[in-house]
């Protein structure tokens, strides 16, 4: 009696335990991007050879190639141009993405860490923003009001900004913070070395 009591307290709970943990799951999760990544490149990650590489292969067009601005950051500085030779800037057209018209990748010490990119006319916020949700999930931090429209997605230390400027034009932005900083930083020490060297500069009479 015992052994037969024990045996069905035994197949009254197998169902319970037989239960898949998939079918705890919801139905249907679509898989998300782990990284921030565009056209395939993702900051922090790519080098300059890389992107190039991928611009060719997807037939992409370099318009404009030229070295950071020091000043960037100094707009009272009294001059308008200082160039930062560890800062390099590629301003991109034709690209495999038609919504977009055109994108700039920069990279510092030839690791890419910042990609701004302009939508075409016509792209609404909302088109934009479903299409990076369906890539990288929904945003961290959706858009709070419509005047004032943008959303962001981050993994680490890599931010993707959608937003809405006020003409509205709609503009696509990846950057990696870390290294953002550390051209802030080069940016300083390349104009503080620009105002040593005025200072050395002695004016003959």
């Amino acid at each position: 009696m015992r052994y037969a009591l024990t045996l069905f307290m035994l197949l009254t709970c197998l169902p319970a335990m037989a239960t898949p943990s998939s079918a705890l799951a919801p139905a249907s999760t679509k898989p998300v991007a782990s990284k921030l990544a565009f056209m395939g490149l993702v900051a922090g990650e790519t080098r300059r050879g890389q992107a190039e590489a991928l611009w060719q292969q997807k037939q992409a067009t370099v318009y404009s190639l030229f070295h950071g601005n020091a000043l960037e950051h100094y707009p009272q500085s009294g001059e308008q141009t200082l160039a930062n030779l560890r800062v390099v800037i590629a301003d991109i057209r034709s690209l495999p993405m038609p919504e977009l018209e055109s994108a700039r990748f920069a990279f510092f010490d030839d690791l890419l860490y910042r990609i701004s990119a302009t939508y075409r006319s016509g792209v609404t916020f909302q088109q934009a923003q479903e299409k990076l949700a369906a890539s990288y999930g929904p945003p961290d931090s959706p858009s709070s009001s419509s005047s004032q429209q943008h959303a962001s997605w981050h993994r680490g230390d890599v931010w993707l900004t959608l937003m809405a400027q006020i003409n509205g034009q709609l503009v696509l932005q990846l950057e990696h913070t870390q290294l953002a900083r550390k051209v802030r930083t080069s940016n300083t020490e390349t104009y503080a070395a620009y105002i040593r060297a005025k200072q050395h500069y002695v004016t003959l009479p």
